[in-house]
């Protein structure tokens, strides 16, 4: 249970019978989530907690869930860019950030060089970047 999955999960409610399935069946311990499209009141696998941008986009398009029984502690990240971090401890303690970055935005050379230095080492950032040619 020492392990980090990133899945584009292409919404939440659709793909909840595939995430129970790859919770089972991987035994993570973090699982990074992408294009989540969050209903109100949606369900959240069992023994699992749920950490969501700040400040992010009601639709939940980034998100982390982490098993319950996993030491972590959320990371307030003070930025405006979609996405959610915790300090995890697996075997070592290691941060963990999730980013998501919409097809139609830029984000600042400053806004992320802030979100990789603010935060102690091991970093590690996962996410969906939309490096689309326009």
């Amino acid at each position: 249970m020492d392990t980090v999955v990133q899945w584009n999960i292409r919404g939440f409610r659709s793909n909840f019978e595939e995430l129970k399935l790859l919770l089972n069946r991987s035994q993570s311990a973090v699982v990074a989530l992408q294009e989540c499209r969050l209903g109100e009141g949606q369900l959240l696998p069992r023994g699992c907690t749920l950490l969501l941008p700040q400040g992010g986009s009601p639709g939940g398009e980034a998100a982390l869930l982490i098993r319950n029984g996993t030491r972590f502690s959320e990371i307030d990240l003070k930025t405006g860019l979609h996405a959610a971090a915790a300090t995890i401890n697996l075997d070592k303690t290691l941060t963990v950030c999730f980013l998501y970055l919409p097809p139609n935005s830029r984000a600042s050379k400053l806004s992320l060089d802030e979100l990789f230095e603010r935060h102690p080492m091991p970093f590690l950032v996962l996410g969906d970047f939309n490096a689309h040619r326009g």
